[in-house]
């Protein structure tokens, strides 16, 4: 079951809403210009491009989103509910987030963290009690950042195809409504 079938409010002009096929080029488009903004970093974290099959396989699988103010894309991520390459087969159920992504020009609203603790509010209703994620182990920029949300990091695994740490939120099953970040 997808985290989301139709446009919710995020905040009070933001809106999360599944891509829709013919939506790849939008999604790939955000997710470019935050690797190139990466690299201008020195930062070597993801392809400049990423192939159009796998956004378009999150797309059919619903797991694909795009955040919108009014009508400007300004954010995509994708949540998936299970990541067995990484996590195993053997996981307990939780919502696995990536390729999360923030348009330059919505860079610094905190927005990020936002994204995240609605996952973590939509976590909590499935009755589920993590969120979940891979991200680079060589970049520690990025996993403080997800410290900062909440994050623990569980391990480094061994084989990956990409130097990765593995985080995850515990979410309170309880909590109904995003936290309010200041940040």
């Amino acid at each position: 079951m997808p985290i989301l079938s139709q446009p919710e409010r995020l905040l009070d002009d933001l809106r999360i809403r599944p891509a829709r096929p013919g939506e790849e080029g939008t999604v790939l488009d955000l997710l470019a210009e935050a690797a190139a903004w990466l690299r201008s970093r020195g930062i070597e974290q993801w392809p400049s491009r990423f192939p159009a099959t796998s956004v378009q396989q999150q797309i059919a699988a619903e797991e694909a989103l795009l955040v919108a103010q009014e009508q400007d894309i300004i954010a995509t991520f994708a949540v998936a509910e299970q990541d067995t390459e990484l996590w195993g087969a053997q996981a307990q159920p939780a919502y696995y987030i990536s390729r999360l992504a923030v348009a330059r020009r919505a860079g610094g609203s905190n927005l990020g963290h936002k994204i995240i603790d609605w996952v973590a509010v939509k976590t909590a209703q499935r009755g589920w009690q993590y969120v979940r994620l891979a991200t680079t182990s060589t970049n520690p920029a990025l996993r403080r950042y997800y410290e900062e949300a909440g994050f623990q990091h569980v391990t480094d695994p061994p084989h990956p195809r990409w130097p990765t740490s593995l985080y995850q939120r515990q979410v309170s099953t309880t909590r109904r409504e995003p936290l309010d970040r200041k940040k």
